[in-house]
């Protein structure tokens, strides 16, 4: 009987034993099974870093396809832009043209009357326009005109000349367009012809008829208003409605030395050359000969601009 009872016992004492280890390796069952689900996610995180890598590294070869395409796209559109600037614009033939008035009200800037001969270029039929200056903002990101509303001009406004705009703004659009702004001489031939006329459309003027001047209606109007306003190339708005910037410097006193022969204004000076007066201007103020001025960084509300370039011809 004593045997058997110490066999029980230690028995007993075993089991307690086997159950005390198995409560000891719990915790440590769970720490490893812990383990294994960080290891796993580990894993899945690899696995994941490996595909955001991979994905990065496809969009950077996509970026740099697209931007090579555009490149591309963009030197194709340059080498296309004279081509198509030539199939919009006015052609004006090379020759020679009285530049300055003759008027006893001329004033001293438009003195002397004198001879210019001009090689061939071409001419904007119309002023630039707040649609086609839109164009420009959102290809290239530049400034809008401080007037524009959420990046767009006011509401029916599409059609009339973009104002506002300096002439470096100017500038930015033509080279935008493989273009120019016209010289002052270009523009001044481009309006009135070969025959000394006063208006683009002859000597005879007559409010509200041929252009947008003398506050008729106090601001812009589309750049077609006028058909019978036309100059004899068939440019329109040569004046009024805006005044137009052109390349050239400013001098009042350039006339007296300026070349026979393709001038392009002084050398340097404090404001470009503005020409074609503007919607609130008097008849003197909308003739061919006017000039005026401003400096190439300010903004108006009566002044836009029109492109011109060179033609291969002479």
């Amino acid at each position: 009987m004593g045997e058997w009872a110490w066999w029980i016992m230690t028995c007993v004492i075993s089991l307690y034993f086997v159950m005390l280890l198995l409560d000891f390796n719990k915790p440590q069952k769970k720490l490893m099974e812990q383990i294994d689900h960080m290891e796993q996610r580990r894993r899945d995180m690899e696995q994941k870093l490996a595909k955001f890598q991979e994905d990065i590294v496809t969009t950077k070869a996509h970026s740099e396809d697209l931007d090579l395409q555009l490149k591309e796209a963009e030197e194709t559109r340059k080498e296309l832009l004279p081509d198509a600037n030539k199939n919009r614009m006015i052609k004006v033939a090379g020759g020679p043209f009285t530049m300055g008035g003759r008027e006893e009200d001329s004033p001293d800037n438009q003195r002397p009357a004198h001879t210019v001969h001009l090689s061939t270029f071409y001419i904007d039929p119309q002023p630039v326009t707040n649609q086609e200056y839109r164009e420009f903002v959102n290809c290239t990101g530049h400034k809008v005109p401080i007037h524009w509303q959420g990046g767009s001009s006011p509401t029916g406004t599409a059609r009339h000349p973009v104002v506002n705009v300096s002439w470096q703004d100017a500038k930015a659009y033509a080279e935008w367009c493989g273009a120019r702004l016209p010289t002052e001489a270009e523009w001044e031939k481009a309006a009135r012809g070969t025959d000394e006329r006063l208006y683009p459309w002859g000597n005879r003027f007559v409010d509200g008829e041929r252009c947008n001047n003398g506050n008729m209606v106090g601001t812009t109007l589309p750049v077609d208003e006028f058909p019978l306003g036309r100059s004899p190339y068939g440019v329109w708005d040569m004046s009024g409605n805006v005044q137009e910037w052109c390349e050239d410097h400013y001098d009042e006193d350039y006339y007296k030395f300026s070349p026979s022969t393709n001038p392009r204004g002084p050398e340097g000076g404090q404001e470009r050359v503005i020409r074609g007066g503007y919607f609130g201007e008097n008849r003197p103020g909308v003739r061919t000969t006017h000039r005026g001025s401003a400096p190439e960084t300010h903004t108006r509300e009566n002044i836009g601009f029109r492109l011109a370039m060179a033609s291969d011809e002479g």
